[in-house]
């Protein structure tokens, strides 16, 4: 007879009870996983679709071609749009930064590139950055339904970017088509597909930037300069290391050395801070010298991006070069991408600047004659002359004609506005106190601008050296004479300074001409990430800093 219990529940033998749990067990294992499987599965996109994805960008990417084509100057983004299109059939519209509807590593390199540009250089958004982290966003959020129109949107935008972040690394920031090194544009499209083809992407983000010295060096400190002017933005002043403070004093500058000791007082340095820009005065870090340190390292983190900018407009090739930079008064030899000797100079007035620009030096000059410049005549030594008849004799200068032949002082009528005309020059012999001095050294340049030597050398020990007319005054020119000598003449060299002790004219031709870069850059940097900057002696920056960043913004 069965109990109550048997009636209420089943009644199985022990081996069907076993039976029966593990049945129900296996099943509810197995409807475990299905649910799993249910809730992590995500519905493929079929084969075709991903046509529909190279049809789509096809589509769009066409569109954001401007219409009016036929313009002869385009806007920057115009270019970069018909680049678009060039990318894009080199690749059959396939998409180059998602696979399976998923960003790939080549994405990841250049939204991290995009996402700190403002280490590069770049202060603003150029690159329509804020679209791309918005959709990447997305896609990281749970359940968000994406169009196939949307993605392909996303790699469009992730394709003028990455072209124009590479346009402007090579030759800066630049609004318009006319200003774009067409020969390195066109090959764009193919050099940015081939990266991504060739799993070298990073490795061609470098190589598109420029490979001087002075750029790298730059580059190098920014990282540093950016984080520290960070760091002295948001941390409470009083807690501010004082080795941060003072090297952030020395940049803003404040200070003339970047440490504090006993002669560099912290005290001291912050009074002459409160000073300057009319502050309470206080021996500690207030809260209004403060707000005025973190301003002034503002402005010269834009005057870093404007140099950074300065040098990636310059057209260079090669590992060895002059390069002098006109408002540190240094002329630089670089031999195999090193520093291999270092100059001070002596460059322009404020009115009557050096320009920068770049040649090639293919000439030493032992011994110069000295061509007066008919604007140096008529606006200097007229007035002298006309005074002094014996002037021109009393300092070695003499008349020629075109055909540099003397000829008598008194075929010229000095009473005349221009008493030389198209006809003679004034020139004079040389000698040790010849301007020139002893060395010249010419690259053919359409602004007459040489270096040479100068009597004057009592001028190199001051610190700002704007004296001359617009050419460079080299100190110890001879050293660099040689230099280039040894260097083009291995085989059969030439003593430089028997040439000029024997008093004779002499030309010597460099068979391999040197590349000479003169520049105004206003700040530099070392290998050790320490910024320098420069006194802007000609007035350049404001102006270029507000032409290139009309609205600055906070970094």
């Amino acid at each position: 007879m069965k109990t109550e219990d048997q009636l209420l529940n089943f009644y199985f033998p022990e081996e069907k009870r076993f039976k029966k749990f593990f049945f129900t067990g296996i099943r509810n294992l197995l409807l475990l996983l299905f649910l799993l499987l249910m809730v992590s599965y995500h519905r493929p996109y079929p084969v075709e679709n991903n046509y529909r994805l190279a049809e789509l960008i096809s589509s769009q990417a066409s569109t954001q071609v401007t219409a009016n084509d036929s313009v002869s100057i385009k806007n920057i983004d115009e270019q970069v749009n018909s680049l678009l299109i060039e990318f894009y059939q080199l690749r059959n519209f396939e998409p180059a930064w998602i696979k399976n509807f998923k960003p790939t590593a080549h994405f990841n390199i250049i939204y991290n590139l995009l996402d700190s540009a403002k280490y590069y250089g770049f202060p603003f958004d150029y690159f329509y950055l804020e679209d791309i982290k918005s959709f990447h966003q997305k896609i990281n959020q749970l359940n968000t339904k994406i169009s196939q129109a949307d993605w392909a949107q996303f790699e469009i935008n992730t394709t003028f970017a990455a072209l124009k972040i590479l346009i402007f690394l090579h030759q800066g920031i630049i609004k318009t088509d006319s200003a774009i090194n067409q020969s390195f544009v066109k090959g764009l499209p193919y050099l940015l597909n081939e990266a991504i083809e060739q799993k070298n992407l990073q490795q061609k983000i470098k190589s598109v930037q420029p490979q001087i010295v002075q750029y790298k060096n730059i580059m190098h400190s920014m990282f540093y300069f950016i984080d520290m002017n960070l760091s002295i933005k948001y941390t409470t002043p009083s807690f501010i290391d004082d080795k941060v403070l003072a090297k952030s004093l020395f940049y803003a500058g404040i200070s003339e050395l970047p440490e504090f000791n006993n002669i560099n007082k912290k005290s001291n340095v912050l009074y002459k801070l409160q000073d300057r820009y009319n502050l309470p005065h206080d021996s500690i870090l207030n809260h209004a010298t403060h707000e005025k340190l973190v301003s002034l390292l503002e402005q010269k983190y834009f005057q870093a991006c404007l140099n950074l900018n300065r040098l990636r407009k310059l057209n260079h090739s090669g590992d060895s070069y002059l390069f002098v930079n006109i408002p540190e008064f240094k002329l630089r030899v670089i031999e195999s991408n090193q520093i291999k000797q270092v100059f001070n100079v002596i460059v322009g007035k404020k009115h009557t600047p050096t320009p920068s620009f770049s040649g090639s030096l293919e000439k030493v000059i032992a011994n110069p004659y000295w061509t007066v410049p008919k604007s140096i005549v008529n606006k200097e030594m007229i007035y002298k002359i006309r005074k002094d008849s014996s002037y021109l004799s009393r300092n070695g200068y003499f008349i020629i004609n075109n055909n540099e032949e003397r000829v008598p002082d008194s075929i010229i009528d000095w009473s005349k506005p221009d008493p030389l005309g198209n006809q003679y020059w004034v020139r004079q012999i040389n000698s040790s106190y010849n301007a020139l001095g002893q060395v010249k050294f010419l690259f053919p340049n359409k602004y007459s601008i040489y270096l040479h030597d100068t009597p004057a050398k009592s001028l190199f020990k001051n610190q700002n050296r704007t004296y001359s007319h617009g050419c460079i005054r080299l100190q110890n020119p001879e050293k660099l004479a040689q230099y280039l000598i040894d260097k083009n003449f291995s085989q059969n060299k030439t003593d430089f300074s028997t040439l000029i002790s024997a008093k004779e004219h002499h030309i010597i031709d460099l068979p391999q001409k040197m590349d000479i870069h003169i520049q105004y850059i206003t700040c530099s940097a070392d290998s050790q990430s320490d910024f320098e900057f420069f006194d802007d002696i000609y007035d350049l920056d404001r102006k270029e800093i507000n032409q290139i960043f009309p609205e600055r913004m906070e970094i």
